[in-house]
């Protein structure tokens, strides 16, 4: 039985998966994981031995996302992602190099799109200050457009470095009832969108997909 380790996709739905396509999945992700800590992750695992075919890469969720104590607190200054978008694109690029250095194919995913509304109402939930953000932002929506540029930068990096790119996105976006498909939260997929992600990654055949290995 093949084996992929997904670095930083929830586990919702994979034991019918990989039952269905004949796949053991090893889920190794974290809550809040950047793609910082999902590097450090890799580094251990490989010291360990990663024992796996491929590894599924979705990060920039996080990495995209601020400090938002500090805005609240500080709308007046600049604030920085987590990430910021060049480190978070060759991080990628490295973890990418790693896996090939081994024979291990890497897989990367687009991100679901976003609900600005209801995650900065998610913020705000605690007593942030809800003015002070959207001042900060000049605009709610550009949270959105924010965490776009994040999943943009990752179909980039699949081109840059010819990885299969498993494009999650477009899944949900080609959808009408695409908010139905995003939790209270506004930023995490609900039940029917983890059914939408596992059918796309079924329909993108994780075992049999030519991904060439080199450099």
């Amino acid at each position: 039985m093949k084996k992929i380790i997904g670095m930083s996709l929830k586990n919702d739905g994979f034991e019918q998966l990989g039952e269905q396509l004949g796949v053991e999945f090893q889920n190794s992700a974290m809550f809040g994981c950047t793609v910082t800590k999902g590097m450090q992750l890799l580094q251990k695992a490989l010291v360990k031995g990663i024992g796996c075919d491929r590894v599924l890469l979705e990060y920039g969720g996080n990495d995209c996302d601020f400090l938002w104590n500090e805005v609240s607190a500080h709308p007046e200054i600049e604030h920085l992602p987590k990430t910021p978008l060049a480190k978070f694109e060759q991080t990628l690029k490295d973890m990418i190099f790693q896996l090939r250095s081994i024979q291990v194919v890497p897989i990367l995913m687009t991100l679901p799109p976003i609900n600005a509304v209801q995650y900065l109402y998610h913020i705000c939930r605690n007593g942030l200050n809800r003015t002070n953000i959207i001042r900060w932002l000049g605009d709610i929506y550009n949270i959105e457009r924010y965490q776009e540029l994040y999943s943009l930068r990752v179909a980039t990096v699949a081109l840059e470095t010819n990885t299969q790119l498993i494009d999650i996105r477009s899944g949900f976006l080609a959808r009408r009832d695409c908010s139905s498909l995003i939790g209270a939260d506004g930023i995490h997929p609900n039940e029917d969108g983890h059914d939408l992600i596992m059918n796309m990654l079924s329909d993108n055949n994780l075992i049999t997909a030519d991904i060439s290995l080199s450099q």
